[in-house]
């Protein structure tokens, strides 16, 4: 077996191990899984990703915030990247700034209902519920599972404001 294959088969084992130890709910196992992985190898979107949901995990939003940094560099045209990195400003209270720079990058993939969600987790947070729930309809417009959509925003502490209209059908 040559060098490359070798290296790509223990890069493949431990992001499948890695990504096994969170599935588990053990993120600090899952972070040192990938710190055994080769330098070149860190920088890979799925292992940033991973990297990213242990920090989050882990509650180190300073570090999930570097890690989707580099995520957008690495990996410019997925949309990932600069989810992530409005989720973690929103975590470190800079909720404004999470909206400010996310609202922009809503043109760049139009048909992601991702974006319109999370604008609308913001904008509840920051106390503009009328925008919270227009973002939110458009989000429910992309997705081709609003009950699931609607199911998750139920769940979520960000949206607690917009609660009433989803239990009422607002946007059946």
């Amino acid at each position: 077996m040559n060098d490359s294959l070798s290296n790509n088969l223990q890069v493949e084992h431990g992001v499948r191990a890695a990504q096994g130890w969170f599935e588990l709910g053990l993120a600090a196992e899952a972070e040192a899984e990938i710190s055994r992985l080769p330098a070149p190898a860190q920088r890979l979107p799925e292992v940033l990703k991973l990297r990213f949901h242990a920090a989050r995990a882990c509650k180190r939003h300073e570090d999930a915030l570097e890690i989707a940094q580099v995520l957008m560099e690495v990996a410019h045209d997925e949309l990932w990247g600069w989810l992530y990195r409005s989720q973690a400003l929103h975590w470190l209270g800079r909720t404004v700034e999470a909206y400010d720079l996310l609202q922009p990058i809503q043109r760049r993939w139009p048909r992601a209902f991702e974006i319109p969600y999370d604008l609308a987790c913001y904008c509840s947070q920051s106390e503009r519920i009328d925008l919270a729930a227009e973002w939110f309809g458009k989000a429910l417009k992309l997705t081709k599972h609003p009950a699931a959509v609607k199911s998750m925003a139920l769940a979520d502490p960000d949206l607690n404001p917009l609660w009433p209209d989803i239990e009422a059908g607002r946007w059946s």
